[in-house]
Order: C-alpha cells, then sequence, then structure tokens
C-alpha cells in the first residue's frame, strides 16, 4: 500500500461512532469524523437490540463494553424479548423468544459513553454540519456550513434520518431527494422506578410479570411497550398512538415537545388498571412523532466513494426494536471490508458494491416489516385481525431477523473483496 486511505466519517450517534471504534483500530486508514452537535450526544431513553444486533456489537469487538451495561432480564424469563397482551384486559397472548438474548437493551446515552473511550479525539471534529458532498472518481470534497472543505478518500454517511451525505448519493444518480415521511404515529415516552410499579401492580392484585417481564400492550390504534434499563432499576416505557390517515404535519411541528400527563392518560383511558397505574407514574411525559423513509434505490453514489448506513441508508419505525441493529450491522460489513489484505484506494469503489449487495436487500426488508409489525400490534393488519391469530403470528415473526447468519455475510463479504484483489492484481 503506497499510503493511508483518507476516510471520513460524518455522524457521531450509534452507527457512525461503532464503525470508527474499528477503523481507528486500522493502520491502513486515515480516519475523521465529524459531528454536528457540539459532543457525541443521543436523544431518547431505552434502546432494545435484537439477538442479531448483540452478535452484530460482539462481531465488531464491542462486546466487553456492551455487556458491562446491558440490561436483561432476571430468570426464568431470560429468553422472552416481550410478552404480548391485550391492552385492555391485561390478557396474556403469547411471548417471542430470543434464546441466550432475550431483551437485551441499555440506555442510549450509556451506550454511546461507552463507545466514546474507544474513538481517537484527535481526528474527531464537532460543530461540523455538511452543507455539501462533491464527487469525482478520485476525491470526495466535502464543504461544511463555516466554509471549511474537507478532502479525502472515501465517505461514509452516518448523518441520521435528515441526512446531507443522502442527498449527495441519490443526486449523483439524478435520483430525486428522499425526505423523512411521518407515518401517522406519535409516541409518549417516559421512564419511571421498576419499585414503583411492581408496588403498583402489588397493590392492585394484578400479574407480577407485568412489571417483571418486557410488556407489549396491544389495542386498536395504540400499543405500548415497556423493558427495563439501568440493571433493571427504571422501566423505559413507549406508548404509541396512530392515525394513519393524518401522515402529514403542519409546517414548523416539532417532532418532539413535551405533554401532559392527562392528555397521555385520556389517549388510554379505556385501556386496563395496570396500563393506568403505568403511565401515571410518568411525571414529565414527552410525545415524539414517528418519521421514516422510503427504501432508497441505492447506498452508494455514482464514484462508489461515498456510501450511507444507519438512518441515513434506512430510517425506519421502531416497531421491530431493529434500526440501531441495522446501523451495527452495516458498520460491521463496511468494519471487515476494510480489513481485507491488499486493499488500497483503488478498491474502494468494490468495497461500496460489495456493501450495498450484501446489506441492501435485508435492510429494506427491515424498514418494510417494522412498519407491518406496527399495523399488526395496533390491529389494523388485514391479514391478523384478531387477538389470538396476533398472538400466535408474533411467536416467530422475528426469528428470520434475529436468526440471520452474520458470520457468513463478514465471510462472504471479505471473500468477495479478496477475489477482486488478487484478480486485479494478476492483470497487472
Amino acid at each position: 500500500m503506497d499510503r493511508k486511505i483518507k476516510v471520513a466519517i460524518v455522524g457521531g450517534g450509534i452507527a457512525g461512532l461503532a464503525l470508527a471504534t474499528n477503523l481507528a483500530k486500522n493502520k491502513n486508514i486515515d480516519l475523521y469524523l465529524f459531528e454536528s452537535a457540539p459532543q457525541f450526544s443521543e436523544i431518547g431513553a431505552g434502546i432494545s437490540f435484537g439477538a442479531n444486533a448483540v452478535k452484530a456489537i460482539h462481531l465488531l469487538g464491542l462486546g466487553q463494553q456492551y455487556e458491562e451495561i446491558a440490561d436483561t432480564v432476571k430468570a426464568p424469563y431470560q429468553d422472552i424479548w416481550f410478552q404480548w397482551r391485550n391492552g385492555y384486559t391485561d390478557e396474556y397472548l403469547s411471548a417471542s423468544l430470543a434464546e441466550s438474548v432475550g431483551q437485551s437493551s441499555v440506555h442510549r446515552a450509556d451506550f454511546l459513553d461507552a463507545l466514546i473511550p474507544l474513538v481517537d479525539h484527535r481526528h474527531v471534529y464537532f460543530n461540523k454540519r455538511v452543507q455539501q458532498v462533491t464527487a469525482t472518481h478520485g476525491q470526495v470534497k466535502i464543504v461544511f456550513e463555516d466554509a471549511e472543505i474537507f478532502e479525502c478518500d472515501y465517505v461514509i454517511g452516518a448523518d441520521g434520518i435528515h441526512s446531507k451525505v443522502r442527498n449527495h448519493v441519490l443526486a449523483s444518480h439524478d435520483l430525486a431527494a428522499v425526505k423523512p415521511q411521518f407515518s401517522g404515529t406519535w409516541a409518549y415516552r417516559g421512564i419511571i422506578k421498576y419499585a414503583d410499579f411492581k408496588h403498583a401492580i402489588t397493590a392492585l392484585g394484578h400479574d407480577s410479570e407485568l412489571a417483571d417481564v418486557p410488556q407489549m400492550l396491544l389495542g386498536k390504534d395504540k400499543h405500548i411497550l415497556t423493558f427495563p434499563i439501568r440493571k433493571g432499576e427504571e422501566i423505559n416505557i413507549v406508548a404509541f398512538k396512530s392515525d394513519r390517515n393524518q401522515t402529514v404535519l403542519e409546517e414548523n411541528t416539532p417532532w418532539t415537545m413535551p405533554t401532559t400527563k392527562a392528555e397521555m392518560l385520556a389517549d388510554f383511558s379505556d385501556w386496563s388498571e395496570s396500563t393506568q397505574a403505568l403511565l401515571n407514574l410518568i411525571d414529565e411525559p414527552t410525545i415524539w412523532a414517528l418519521h421514516e423513509i422510503e427504501p432508497l434505490e441505492t447506498y452508494q453514489n455514482r464514484f462508489k466513494n461515498v456510501v450511507l448506513i444507519g438512518d441515513a441508508a434506512h430510517a425506519m419505525l421502531p416497531h421491530q426494536g431493529a434500526g440501531a441493529g441495522q446501523g451495527l450491522e452495516d458498520a460491521l460489513i463496511l468494519a471487515q471490508l476494510f480489513t481485507v489484505a491488499g486493499l488500497s484506494s483503488e478498491q474502494l469503489p468494490h468495497i461500496s458494491e460489495i456493501y450495498e449487495k450484501l446489506r441492501k436487500e435485508r435492510a429494506i426488508k427491515t424498514q418494510n416489516t417494522s412498519r407491518e409489525s406496527g399495523e399488526i400490534y395496533e390491529l389494523y393488519s388485514k391479514q391478523y385481525t384478531h387477538f389470538s391469530e396476533i398472538g400466535e403470528h408474533l411467536t416467530h415473526r422475528f426469528d428470520w431477523l434475529w436468526q440471520h447468519q452474520l458470520e457468513q455475510d463478514v465471510q462472504t463479504a471479505k471473500t468477495l473483496l479478496t477475489q477482486v484483489i488478487k484478480e486485479e492484481f494478476a492483470d497487472c
């Protein structure tokens, strides 16, 4: 190799940082990370990782950091992802099991804090908002809003649902820009103390598993999920309400805003006593407008030296707990491709092609099934119309997602790139 490959990651969220921790260890890469915020930060509260995401975390070499902060459910419920229940009556319907993983979750900020020390901060730059990206066959240029220009060999856009890097990728193929679309679903969010809810459930004489086990409570155009965070001392709550005929927000409507407990309780006034007790413990709820993007035709620019990962590539609804996991899978494949022996800047287009070949179809399927899952939870699906049918279906709905062979994807990616490099070397 004549020189190091100069790589820029735009965006320091979970996917971008996870990738940066790996590329920073690669002696053949000169890595730069640009974040638009004044510091690394994550909005939101708890985040749930499926078995595939936990596998990706370990394959990225981040298992120790993750396991030190991750929450799991206590025995004998340790394999349960969620119990599914009728939200009006608490009737148990079924459970989805992820063997040896169950409901694995963390507070978003805690996970980010675990990743930050693993990145070389000498090439991390904050308050850097991308204005424009341009590219030629041999170079990518990033123009920032502060007028600074950065040139490199390869750009990875991890800049989220509002991605400016995505604009470049699509424009380079003469494709129309893709903007976030409001789903018609709002989500109340809050965190409560586990001990408080356990006490409330006990006082009501209701099933203690409502507090001890992650729950997904289902109803018409609404559903509620709960899972433990911060070593089980707290419960993360998200309560969804949907109007799928109202998918356009008024201009300048904030995506996240405070709301009142009274409004939240009113939306679930016909739900079970335990649900009322659960929501009543949220003192200062916020409400979020859930957005997604349509599946993209491509994740790479025309010159194959700019690619998209995470929400920049496939922002999806949270109904399978899969969005962050797909970003981690993206990071894993790219990180492993950059470790292939003999790699030089001339092979960067092959990295982009192989990455897209392995990731796009699976990510798009996850996008589409995430939306469909929300419809099933909220009795909107025409295929599953009754609680009994829904419970039976959800038992194994997510097996394809969780049981995917990521190790095989890594091996396939590296084999394909190795073969290309050997062929090009033989032709020289």
